[in-house]
């Protein structure tokens, strides 16, 4: 395992198809959700913070991952730092049980961004998807290809509870067309693909539909 400090609040995680073993972490299924799944990368989440001074455990983190062809992979993990007085909140909690309505910053739960793909068969449904989640308000990421076969694409990204899960509110994605890999798709799109909306496509396709 490689690890590499690009900043302060990032991480880059290079892992060999050894180490995937050693974490039992598998290059085709990193984007499920499961209990090996979190028990694997909370393993190696501590052998990280035993190499480095990361403090992802204890902060907000945003998690990408691409597999290799070879059987390995990339992580790029980042966190950003609790709000200034943040650990006091935290001790005074532990000893009471007593409810308050006063905030408490470090109750904000942990967040993972989650890279997703879909294959539709029609620009009729790839238009739907995106006037649905327009009106829901998504408002992150988003890029449009077509291939060569007649078939759409929608990358968008998430926030979620866990690298490895989609918050319910985006399970209709799926009624619409087929999950893909996100990492896998970007290679077969660079050789068959042709771009329809670099950016913000969920805002420019959901308005034509």
């Amino acid at each position: 395992m490689e690890l590499i400090r690009i900043s302060d609040h990032k991480l880059k995680i290079m892992l060999t198809p050894t180490d995937m073993c050693h974490f039992e972490l598998n290059a085709e299924s990193l984007g499920e959700d499961g209990q090996r799944m979190h028990h694997a990368f909370r393993h190696l989440m501590e052998e990280v913070r035993k190499q480095t001074d990361f403090a992802g455990d204890d902060r907000q983190i945003a998690v990408q991952y691409f597999p290799s062809r070879e059987g390995g992979c990339e992580m790029f993990i980042s966190y950003s730092p609790l709000p200034e007085g943040a650990e006091c909140f935290a001790a005074q909690d532990k000893g009471t049980e007593k409810r308050s309505l006063l905030p408490h910053p470090v109750r904000q739960s942990t967040s993972f961004r989650r890279d997703c793909a879909y294959r539709f068969s029609s620009l009729r449904d790839l238009l739907r998807v995106c006037r649905r989640l327009l009106l829901q308000g998504y408002d992150g990421e988003s890029r449009a290809f077509c291939d060569e076969e007649g078939r759409y694409y929608l990358f968008v990204s998430f926030l979620s509870a866990t690298p490895f899960s989609l918050p319910e509110k985006w399970d209709f994605l799926a009624e619409y067309g087929s999950v893909e890999n996100a990492s896998h798709l970007l290679i077969y799109i660079a050789e068959h693909g042709r771009l329809l909306c670099q950016s913000e496509a969920v805002r420019v396709l959901g308005a034509l539909a």
